[in-house]
């Protein structure tokens, strides 16, 4: 089984089925729905938060590992809201009116601190009618903060990532920010992005997902890169 190692040093190790048991109190949860369609993919929200912003967010998460944009329900004009993770932090821009009532974006940053960043692969290959995940918890799992929504979308995701996403938080740190994004086809995404992020760590999660034929949602096959890091300080709220 394979363990984080420093960004940048070397290839990621390789968790080759990602069906690790949770450590260190690690909850596994049950899938939820991952609905697609109704909203502009990221290409194009990404467009739609303008090129300033975008600089922006490129300064302070440094070389890009990922990243999404997405139109925000709470800006009640069909505004985009875009997060930058890159290897000097996690970048999140937000819609917001200011006291002109001039639209602007409210920025905030999780800076790492340098070196801290790791990753690990994981390639999970479930045979076709594996059991889904979290149907063998004989009691629920413990809560460490997260939304329903968040909840769901991580039972989706193989078991060991969903350790790895986690595990910062399973000792009383409290979970800051939250998010994610995906875009593809009923049988594939073409991208996945997940990140959780506190005081002290941010960790988060990329890749796609397939579903081949013969399969189902309960044996998709994921490839997955899961990140950690340590957080330095705090731009913005």
């Amino acid at each position: 089984m394979g363990s984080m190692v420093p960004y940048g040093s070397a290839n990621p190790d390789v968790r080759r089925d990602g069906s690790a048991p949770a450590m260190r109190g690690a909850p596994v949860h049950r899938p939820g729905e991952m609905r697609l369609g109704g909203s502009r993919l990221r290409e194009e929200c990404w467009t739609a938060v303008g090129a300033r912003t975008r600089q922006r967010l490129a300064e302070l998460s440094g070389a890009p590992i990922d990243w999404f944009a997405r139109e925000d329900e709470s800006s009640g004009d069909g505004r985009c809201f875009a997060v930058t993770l890159g290897e000097a932090g996690l970048s999140i821009a937000e819609p917001r009116v200011n006291t002109e009532h001039r639209p602007v974006y409210a920025i905030s940053s999780f800076q790492f601190a340098p070196g801290s960043l790791r990753h690990v692969q994981i390639d999970h290959r479930p045979p076709p009618r594996a059991a889904p995940f979290g149907t063998a918890a004989a009691v629920p799992p413990p809560g460490i903060g997260l939304s329903t929504s968040a909840k769901g979308i991580l039972g989706n995701l193989p078991p060991g990532a969903q350790e790895l996403l986690q595990a910062p938080f399973t000792s009383g740190q409290r979970i800051l920010r939250e998010n994610w994004y995906y875009e593809g086809y009923d049988h594939r995404l073409d991208a996945f992005v997940f990140y959780l992020a506190g005081a002290k760590d941010v960790t988060f999660a990329t890749g796609t997902k397939l579903i081949p034929a013969g399969h189902t949602d309960d044996s998709a096959h994921w490839s997955l890169t899961c990140y950690r890091a340590s957080v330095a300080r705090r731009i913005g709220r």
